[in-house]
């Protein structure tokens, strides 16, 4: 082979190994590039992994910072609220859902006689063993094992019931537990020692005071006889006095004598009636009577009040009502003369009306109660009034709407509440309605259930016609003799 030749190979050789060697250089460029970009990149996600590692380890710093702050702050609050519990004067007790003793302050565990043994760890069954065990408690009538059984069942409720426990020297503890969501229970022990002897001496004073109230109620009645029977006297001799001849003089001093003793008879009356409905004395009867004609003879008892002023007295009884009840007569008439002769006393001129009907509603709206439909009264005037604030005040005793020195009109303020009484031992409903220089409207609501013949008995009496009857004052051949003890007209209302 020739130089020539060897020369030529030699140089197409030398090319590739250079065009090898550019290719080469270029993969190695991009390679080189490529890495560059790589490291870059993951020099920026190093930069922020730091930037992120540091606002963690911020914000690390700072939830540990709060954490301290919290636990100093929870600390400070655990230890004022053990301090407070501390100071409360009745036990305070904290059990898990196993009946053990968490914490407990120094009143619980000084019931314990501060017995060792009783301290956080302890078991609720443990601490009602020695309470019987070391005789701290009085079981009363039950057994040490009996009473055990008994204080768990009620520890064991969803609910435990307060529980009044008595101590080996007369200390009185309330127990109440208050079960949580958890099974944890919370034990307060109030001591009501105090409470208890108070109850006590109040029943005892009660007790007293009830007797003494029997010896008064007594006491009226006895005298309201004693002195009823001599004015009884004074009125019969007054009556044949006031028949004799007399001269002018004398027979006003006789009128003033029957007067007063009628004015203090109804007085004593009242105080009578007062007495046996405080002393639970009065017996109602049960007998058919005439209510239309039961009214009638209150008007008529009534003309001798009205007269002088010109009231008319009207009674509205519908024609179709019938007019036999079953009831006390001798207590109805009491109460319609209280309420009448009130309304008569009050108003100066007009007059007072007296309306019935069977009512299915009583004074409060709502409907009546049992299968008797109550019969309905009320007993309307024109007088002056009764102020709002002062109708429950006279149904108060020796309440007057006046109550002052001066008052216009006499009485002795029993008449309503003796007259309320009276309707509700009956069974039946007293309200009032009025405006001051308008007039008052008082209404009954009796429950007396129908005679049984008085389906039959609805036409008006004799001497009677229509719905209603207005009688006009006139003047009594004679005084009207005064009302016995079940039929007095006691004005004294406002």
């Amino acid at each position: 082979m020739t130089i020539a030749i060897k020369l030529a190979e030699e140089r197409r050789a030398r090319l590739a190994a250079e065009r090898l060697l550019e290719l080469k250089q270029a993969e190695l460029w991009a390679a080189n590039r490529k890495l560059g970009q790589h490291a870059r990149a993951l020099s920026a996600e190093i930069v922020e992994t730091r930037a992120q590692v540091d606002s963690y380890r911020h914000e690390n710093q700072r939830v540990k910072s709060d954490l301290t702050a919290a636990h100093a702050k929870i600390a400070i609050a655990e230890r004022r609220l053990w301090l407070s519990i501390e100071t409360i004067p009745d036990g305070f007790a904290f059990f898990d859902a196993d009946d053990h003793l968490i914490a407990a302050n120094a009143a619980y565990l000084a019931f314990f006689d501060r017995l060792e043994e009783v301290r956080p760890g302890i078991t609720y069954p443990r601490i009602l063993q020695l309470l019987t065990d070391e005789g701290l408690i009085n079981t009363g009538d039950l057994s040490a094992p009996e009473w055990r059984a008994m204080m768990l069942q009620r520890w064991q409720a969803p609910t435990p019931v307060p529980y009044v426990m008595r101590s080996w020297n007369d200390m009185y503890v309330r127990l109440i537990d208050q079960r949580g969501h958890g099974g944890d229970v919370v034990s307060l022990a109030l001591n009501i020692t105090n409470t208890v002897k108070h109850e006590a001496e109040l029943k005892k004073a009660r007790h007293r005071a009830e007797a003494a109230n029997r010896a008064k109620s007594a006491f009226l009645a006895n005298m309201s006889h004693e002195i009823r029977t001599p004015m009884n006297g004074v009125l019969g001799m007054s009556e044949l006095l006031a028949e004799s001849p007399l001269t002018d003089d004398q027979r006003l001093y006789v009128e003033t004598i029957r007067n007063s003793a009628e004015a203090l008879l109804v007085i004593i009356n009242d105080v009578l009636d007062y007495s046996k409905i405080e002393a639970d004395k009065v017996v109602l009867q049960q007998r058919p009577f005439n209510l239309r004609q039961l009214m009638d003879e209150i008007i008529t008892l009534m003309h001798p009040a009205a007269q002088p002023k010109a009231l008319q007295l009207r009674v509205d009884y519908p024609a179709d009502l019938q007019h036999d009840f079953i009831g006390d007569p001798g207590r109805v008439r009491q109460v319609l003369t209280n309420l009448v002769g009130n309304e008569v006393k009050f108003t100066p001129t007009g007059h007072v009306a007296l309306r019935v009907s069977m009512a299915a509603t009583g004074a409060g709206g709502g409907r009546a109660a049992g299968p008797i439909t109550p019969v309905q009264i009320l007993i309307e005037d024109t007088g002056i009034g009764i102020p709002p604030d002062k109708i429950e005040h006279v149904f108060g005793e020796f309440n007057q709407a006046d109550d002052n020195q001066n008052r216009r009109f006499e009485g002795t303020g029993l008449g309503l509440a003796i007259t309320r009484r009276l309707v509700q031992l009956m069974g039946g409903e007293i309200w009032v309605k009025s405006q001051p220089g308008q007039g008052t409207c008082v209404g009954l609501s009796l429950p007396l259930p129908p005679a049984p013949d008085a389906a039959q008995n609805t036409a008006p009496p004799a001497g009677k016609t229509g719905t209603k009857a207005t009688t006009k004052p006139r003047k009594p051949k004679k005084p009207a003799p005064p009302p016995g003890p079940a039929a007095h007209a006691g004005f004294g209302r406002r």
